[in-house]
């Protein structure tokens, strides 16, 4: 896709009921943060199409740990309460007042009270995470697999493995967007979507959300640019079809103007790290990725940073603010540029891991599954 569609990343899947003509306005987040050592909280508005998140409220806490902060919406959408340097939690405006919970000791297991669409999302979002780590473990099987002989009939029984696991993925993700009452969850589980599922599949979910609630500016927005992508390209694979596969090349400007090829460093493992400087989530990652770089950068382990800019200086004074201290490439065209469509991804950051052959062995690797994984590899 040639721009940002998507943005990153409850017991039950009902919201209750969520007219679209709803009058939103000013709403209230407040709670407890519990074992907190930073000075503040920020709630942030997620703008629809992946610019930088915008600070609408902040307040340093106390020793309490009690926060009231305030927003003002339009309509119905993605909100996110930021720990300063901790956790932070994603949120929908549904209610007027929303209640948040969280012990930064125990970041994952937050509670928010009257905001069903939140707590669904959350819910979603750990029940795709438990099922992505195991579809991990089967590429990670049938790459083993491939290098070893005589191992062909093995080999399609994992894959049919694999196929099956992708299946329940999708089923999941498509059954909670057609049941949501929440457009915001909705946009929401459509990035989620967009990983595994055929264009095809992906936009008829598009439309359907979008038919539905056709004031929503966020459905809206994907309809428009997912409708304009199939007409200007075929469809392409979803991008885990490509682990497994050899990567394409990548020949692009470097940092002095100069071709640089991804193929010139094989024989050492690649991360390509797909970024930008305008992306809050890329910049809120990059403290991780030269964690894991220091860490595995004298055990055959390299990066390859490829950004979506379109501003040289913003590029540059990015990397050497953020001190991402390997190559880096990018032909300053933003979502313009033919990397989203080679590689499969409309949503950033994203990442592929290489292997010395060349081959994708892992895609999307952030926090602790990019140490594990190096770990894992690097021994």
């Amino acid at each position: 896709m040639k721009k940002t569609i998507f943005l990153l990343l409850g017991t039950t899947l009902f919201f209750g009921a969520c007219d679209q003509k709803k009058k939103y306005g000013a709403f209230t987040v407040k709670g407890t943060i519990k074992n907190a050592i930073a000075p503040k909280v920020y709630l942030q508005e997620l703008p629809y199409g992946g610019e930088q998140p915008i600070i609408l409220d902040s307040i340093s806490l106390k020793a309490d740990g009690k926060f009231s902060l305030k927003g003002i919406a339009k309509e119905e959408g993605l909100y996110r309460l930021v720990l300063e340097n901790g956790p932070d939690v994603l949120i929908v405006n549904d209610n007027d007042e929303i209640e948040v919970d969280l012990d930064v000791t125990r970041y994952r297991v937050y509670e928010v009270k009257n905001s069903p669409a939140s707590i669904a999302m959350h819910t979603l979002f750990e029940d795709y995470r438990k099922k992505d780590s195991a579809l991990y473990a089967v590429f990670m099987e049938i790459d083993s697999l491939q290098a070893q002989p005589k191992s062909d009939s093995l080999l399609k029984v994992i894959q049919g493995n694999r196929d099956a696991k992708v299946k329940e993925m999708n089923t999941m993700v498509r059954n909670f967007i057609k049941e949501s009452e929440s457009p915001a969850a909705r946009y929401y589980a459509l990035g989620m979507a967009s990983r595994t599922m055929t264009p095809d599949e992906l936009k008829a979910l598009v439309n359907e959300s979008a038919e539905k609630y056709k004031e929503h500016t966020g459905l809206n927005k994907i309809k428009e640019l997912i409708n304009a992508s199939a007409k200007q390209q075929p469809a392409a694979p979803p991008a885990y079809a490509l682990l497994g596969k050899d990567a394409p090349e990548i020949n692009l400007p470097d940092l002095d103007g100069k071709p640089f090829t991804l193929s010139s460093l094989k024989g050492k493992y690649v991360l390509v790290d797909f970024w930008a400087s305008w992306c809050g989530p890329c910049r809120k990652e990059n403290p991780n990725v030269v964690a894991a770089y220091n860490q595995f950068k004298n055990k055959n382990f390299t990066i390859l940073g490829v950004s979506l800019d379109n501003d040289q200086q913003a590029w540059l004074d990015a990397i050497k603010m953020d001190k991402l201290n390997w190559k880096h490439v990018s032909d300053l065209k933003q979502w313009e540029s033919e990397m989203p469509n080679i590689y499969q991804f409309n949503a950033i950051p994203f990442n592929v891991l290489i292997s010395p052959e060349g081959k994708i062995i892992a895609s999307d690797l952030r926090g602790n599954q990019l140490f594990k994984t190096l770990e894992e590899l690097l021994k």
